[in-house]
């Protein structure tokens, strides 16, 4: 009985704010076209919905990218017996993975 329970309370919250999205969707549009009549209001709003549950692109970096930051931002302290302890700079690989992700996709 209590997952019938629980599952009744998911419901009710996915139907809230499902419910302020759409009011949020519609206040924004009447501050935005003032003037539009009502069913305007409502198309714009829906749209605006489907435009906000799509799933925004994001910028993905490739492997062929990270070998170049990396390779960029380290060094080989010392070489012996074939062996390479790696020194990492991060601070510097990690502001140039920010700038990376900042940069217009």
């Amino acid at each position: 009985m209590s997952a019938n329970k629980n599952s009744g309370a998911k419901f009710k919250d996915i139907a809230q704010r499902a419910h302020d999205r759409a009011v949020a969707a519609l206040q924004c549009v009447s501050v935005l076209c003032p003037a539009a009549d009502l069913r305007t209001k409502r198309q714009l709003a829906s749209q605006i919905l489907s435009l906000a549950s799509r799933p925004m692109p994001g910028k993905k970096i490739t492997p062929q990218t990270v070998y170049l930051m990396v390779a960029r931002n380290s060094q080989c302290v010392y070489e012996r017996a074939g062996k390479c302890p790696l020194l990492v700079f991060t601070e510097q690989l990690a502001e140039e993975i920010n700038l990376f992700f900042e940069e217009e996709s």
